[in-house]
């Protein structure tokens, strides 16, 4: 697939195979825009040489994860990939539960909702709702944040034990980029007591300057990962807004999700 063939790329810290990166991201866009796309469209959106863009896709069709319609020339998913996750939760991801909330919260909010998901020392935006008008444009489908400093992440680790947060803390400030500010570890685990009072945090100009984000914990049933829903919008939006949008969020995890949506004594 000449470049991009198993040459590793240095991300993070971290080296990824760039044909295993590439064919990642192959998907994630395709859940971002839900259409057809063809290789040109492909290849400029995610900046890979237009030949090797046509050879993954290629290699996507033969083993089953795309589709290929010759007369228009584009590609598309089939119905292998959302079936690959389909075991996974089937409580809260079966049905389109999940999708059925953030699209509720949309709706009724008109701002943008993401779900997030713990992955490592990071919070990960695995789900991504972005109304038609947003001004908000630096969060996307696999956006990352760490956990010590975003309002995802806060509310993540507001469902772990003091000692848990403590322990992640310090192994966050071991191991973090040169220049980059520690977490004041005392300080971020007084202030939990707050989030887990409230239920939710709300967290404005902390990774771009001019927008705010609530962010709201579910579930709490046993074996499952954590999960946080945030709305995003304009940091005097969110401000003006938070009861509103806070009244919002937690009717429709009940009506959607019933109990198991219930954040016990933190929602």
């Amino acid at each position: 697939m000449d470049d991009a063939h198993q040459a590793p790329v240095k991300t993070g810290g971290d080296y990824i195979v760039k044909s295993v990166a590439r064919t990642c991201e192959t998907l994630v866009y395709f859940d971002e825009v839900r259409r057809p796309l063809s290789v040109v469209e492909v290849s400029k959106k995610l900046g890979y040489p237009q030949s090797s863009t046509s050879a993954l896709l290629k290699s996507m069709v033969k083993l089953g994860f795309l589709s290929h319609d010759a007369r228009n020339k584009n590609y598309f998913p089939t119905e292998r990939v959302p079936l690959l996750g389909s075991w996974m939760n089937p409580d809260l991801f079966g049905e389109g539960i999940i999708q059925r909330l953030l699209k509720a919260i949309a709706q009724r909010t008109q701002h943008m909702v993401v779900l997030g998901t713990r992955n490592g020392d990071e919070a990960e935006y695995v789900q991504v709702i972005r109304p038609k008008k947003s001004s908000i444009h630096h969060i996307s489908l696999g956006t990352r944040r760490p956990l010590g400093n975003s309002g995802v992440g806060r509310v993540l680790m507001s469902r772990l034990s003091d000692e848990e947060v403590r322990r992640l803390l310090r192994r966050i400030n071991a191991y973090r980029a040169p220049g980059e500010s520690a977490v004041d570890v005392k300080a971020f685990v007084a202030s939990l007591a707050e989030t887990r009072a409230k239920g939710y945090y709300l967290s404005t100009d902390q990774v771009v300057k001019g927008t705010g984000l609530i962010s709201m914990p579910f579930p709490s049933h046993e074996n499952s990962r954590l999960f946080a829903i945030g709305v995003a919008a304009p940091t005097d939006v969110i401000l003006r807004s938070e009861n509103e949008i806070v009244k919002i969020m937690r009717e429709e995890i009940v009506r959607n999700l019933g109990k198991k949506g219930r954040c016990s004594n933190v929602c």
